[in-house]
């Protein structure tokens, strides 16, 4: 076995579908729009525009620091190498819990929930169980092949997946005729006005916040990294944003923005509207919500294998033996570890919340970790920014208003979901994530007090440290 990636193998189209991969457009409204509506009702497009345009804030720090650093870390060498090694070993935990709460949450108990539009003793019945636990094998056995067999069944399936759904929106478009409105865009019309619109962005924003780590942890197997991974990153947002935009769009206005309660509750509204443009049309679209489903799969957790690589590579959270790499440039044990453990908080959360019940409280929670992870990052380019002296007029909006709009943005959607608390299950969401977060800070900040060169590798480690030999 190795101890590095393997080094330029990926080119910027690989990086454009592996994050539509991540971001999953048709599984999103299969799964995500649904509990979006349920809160946003008729604003449930504006939700997701706003959403984006948050993302868009925090896609200025992936960015940037893209076009400095090149690292598997991602935000954890980000902040590693802006905020010292505590700040790292911190947002190394979040990244930990947050990356694997999506994983289990959205691909794996989201697909067993939309499989249960079939067969309703999916849920009731347990049949769930197995079908995760085969979700989590198949996708296992992808990752263990290795990033350009995973990153060529991205790109052909989502490019079939674009053509499909954007194809699909027209037709939803034009079959929604004069319900045709702007009115989806007013944020009043959401369940409880304003502060219920705010927390419908919670998972508005979730549905791309993903999108950058899918990208720059791969930095480091990718041609030219500091030219390839930014371009990727713009291409691959708008073109996602865009799709996603139109569709909640399309679909709302298609089944009637008075009726989104309905909307919400549906298992296959998707599919219902779909049905209504052409029996193709909609055998299409549950075809490609499956494989979004396993397209997020993969995405994640060639993301998850990367980031944990370099957590172990710079001896915090895992051993040494996570950043061993097979002939395939894998890191096979880590990929063993995600498997495990993905089984088991599925299955645990499923069974305690029910698998669609349990899919959403591991999302919600994955927010929490997420908006702090990002909130970070944002400071972090703030702070590296005035260290390096290069705060001048030119780079005031790029490096300082928007990353503060950023972390303003993000805290304000945070807060929306503690006053007031969600019903049930989302105030079991925000109570587990909170309280996680506050153990591991005391976790992190007692390591730190008792040994503090136990933390200082943490985040420190780029491909340029490892191909001057600074790191073996």
């Amino acid at each position: 076995m190795a101890n590095n990636l393997r080094r330029n193998i990926l080119g910027t189209s690989r990086l454009i579908w592996q994050g539509w991969g991540m971001t999953a457009p048709a599984a999103d409204i299969a799964y995500l729009l649904g509990g979006i509506a349920l809160v946003a009702l008729g604003a449930t497009p504006l939700s997701i525009l706003i959403g984006f345009l948050i993302y868009l804030t925090i896609l200025n720090t992936s960015y940037r620091f893209s076009k400095k650093y090149v690292s598997a870390g991602s935000d954890f060498t980000y902040v590693g190498k802006s905020l010292g090694g505590f700040m790292a070993a911190f947002e190394g935990w979040n990244l930990f819990f947050g990356t694997m709460f999506a994983y289990a949450g959205f691909g794996m108990l989201g697909l067993a929930g939309f499989f249960d539009i079939f067969d309703g003793k999916i849920v009731t019945g347990g049949l769930w169980i197995p079908i995760v636990i085969a979700l989590n094998i198949i996708t296992f056995y992808i990752l263990y092949k290795g990033i350009r067999f995973s990153t060529n069944y991205q790109i052909i399936t989502g490019v079939a997946e674009f053509v499909i759904l954007i194809a699909g929106g027209i037709g939803l478009v034009i079959l929604a005729g004069k319900n045709n409105t702007l009115a989806v865009f007013s944020p009043f019309i959401a369940s409880g006005g304003i502060s219920g619109f705010l927390h419908s962005l919670t998972l508005s924003i979730v549905t791309f916040i993903g999108l950058s780590i899918a990208l720059t942890s791969l930095s480091e197997e990718t041609h030219i990294p500091r030219k390839t991974v930014p371009k990727a990153l713009l291409i691959s947002s708008f073109i996602i944003g865009i799709t996603i935009v139109f569709l909640a769009y399309a679909m709302t206005v298609a089944w009637g923005p008075s009726k989104m309660v309905s909307f919400g509750n549906s298992v296959d509204n998707g599919l219902v509207l779909f049905r209504k443009l052409s029996p193709v049309m909609f055998i299409l679209l549950f075809i490609f919500t499956v494989n979004s489903f396993m397209g997020n799969n993969i995405s994640m957790g060639t993301s998850m294998t990367r980031i944990f690589y370099a957590f172990s590579r710079d001896n915090i959270i895992f051993p040494k033996a996570f950043s061993k790499t097979d002939s395939n440039g894998t890191p096979r044990n880590t990929t063993f570890f995600i498997l495990g453990i993905s089984i088991f908080l599925s299955i645990t959360f499923g069974l305690i919340f029910g698998p669609v019940n349990g899919g959403y409280v591991l999302l919600f929670s994955d927010a929490f970790f997420s908006f702090l992870i990002r909130s970070i990052s944002s400071g972090s380019l703030i702070v590296s920014t005035f260290k390096s002296g290069k705060m001048t007029r030119s780079a005031l909006f790029g490096y300082l208003i928007i990353p503060v709009i950023s972390i303003g943005s993000l805290m304000a959607v945070f807060a929306s979901n503690f006053f007031p608390l969600p019903t049930y299950p989302y105030n079991y969401a925000s109570i587990i994530g909170i309280l996680i977060i506050a153990i591991i800070f005391i976790i992190t900040l007692y390591k730190y007090i008792r040994n503090p060169e136990s933390l200082s590798s943490a985040g420190s480690t780029t491909a340029d440290d490892i191909s001057e030999g600074l790191i073996e």
